[in-house]
């Protein structure tokens, strides 16, 4: 299997990436957004510009990956705009070397469905037509049944039979109140609904690096577990059956719930991503990696 992530616009230390360079098949840079006339716009930072040429260098796939805001969604993949857009997404591989575009759109209605396919088909059809080709990823929110889907924006079908590759979160489950980050019944749920209706070549299952603090109403997203800063003596406990660590504490009288993924739930994670046939995986993010996480890439995922 093909293995990669995402890699967001704060990450400046790409020294463990580089070490594990043989582990990595593509990266996708977060460091781009489109405005609602279709406007493109980048904060690609000397370091990025350096990392990006190292990976070209030794042969890793860089994509970058494409967002918006309620400002500019769904407006900037509508008629002239999303004209717009692809030709300064095509601009955009040319000036950076890019191998390809990730589209990660998230948060649009379902009711913008054909704009979405309809840009994803005009990108496609811009990035085949350059010099070399360059190719498209489509990054979908999960879901857990047919009838789930087809009230979305993403269409699974189509999707695979138009982008290279079609990226799904399988993550996120707990958003609002505390829980874990995916847990196996949900998980097997998703995983098996995507394989369903996308080809297996273009399947690319995304998996969970990252964890999240529940504090009263409040959330934060860590990259490690050192990030919650747990009491001496606190540490996390595994739980079944929903396969994650987990651990609470209480610190300035504020209560905390920690889920937080490890190289425990990623393993049994790409065991169930192979048994079902996915051409990869990719993980949010990159910024979360260790040692323990890279041994497994190479044991399980790129062997």
């Amino acid at each position: 299997m093909t293995f990669g992530g995402w890699i967001p616009d704060e990450v400046r230390d790409f020294s463990l990436l580089k070490r594990n360079s043989g582990a990595l098949t593509s990266v996708s840079i977060c460091a781009f957004t489109i405005e609602r006339d279709g406007s493109l716009t980048d904060t690609i930072s000397p370091v990025h510009a350096e990392f990006m040429k190292w990976a070209n260098a030794n042969g890793i796939i860089v994509w970058a990956t494409i967002g918006g805001t309620r400002r500019s969604l769904p407006w900037a993949i509508q008629g002239r705009a999303r004209e717009r857009l692809v030709k300064e997404l095509a601009a955009a591989c040319a000036k950076y070397g890019l191998g390809g575009i990730d589209v990660d759109i998230e948060g649009i209605a379902g009711k913008v469905r054909d704009d979405y396919t309809l840009f994803i088909a005009k990108l496609v059809s811009a990035l085949q037509a350059m010099t070399p080709p360059r190719q498209v990823a489509a990054t979908v929110m999960d879901f857990p049944s047919a009838e789930d889907e087809a009230g979305g924006p993403f269409d699974y079908l189509v999707l695979g039979l138009l982008a290279d590759e079609v990226r799904v979160m399988l993550y996120d489950y707990s958003c609002d109140a505390p829980g874990p980050i995916m847990p196996r019944e949900y998980f097997a749920e998703e995983l098996a609904f995507a394989r369903s209706k996308i080809p297996k070549e273009k399947f690319v299952a995304a998996l969970p690096w990252y964890g999240r603090d529940w504090c009263g109403g409040d959330t934060e997203d860590l990259t490690r577990l050192e990030d919650a800063d747990p009491p001496p003596g606190v540490v996390p406990e595994w739980r079944e059956p929903e396969g994650e660590l987990s651990l609470s504490f209480t610190r300035d009288g504020k209560r905390h719930e920690v889920w937080l993924p490890d190289p425990r739930k990623f393993a049994w994670m790409v065991d169930e991503v192979r048994k079902a046939g996915a051409s990869g995986i990719y993980v949010w993010h990159l910024g979360c990696a260790s040692p323990e996480y890279f041994k497994l890439v190479r044991g399980k995922v790129r062997r």
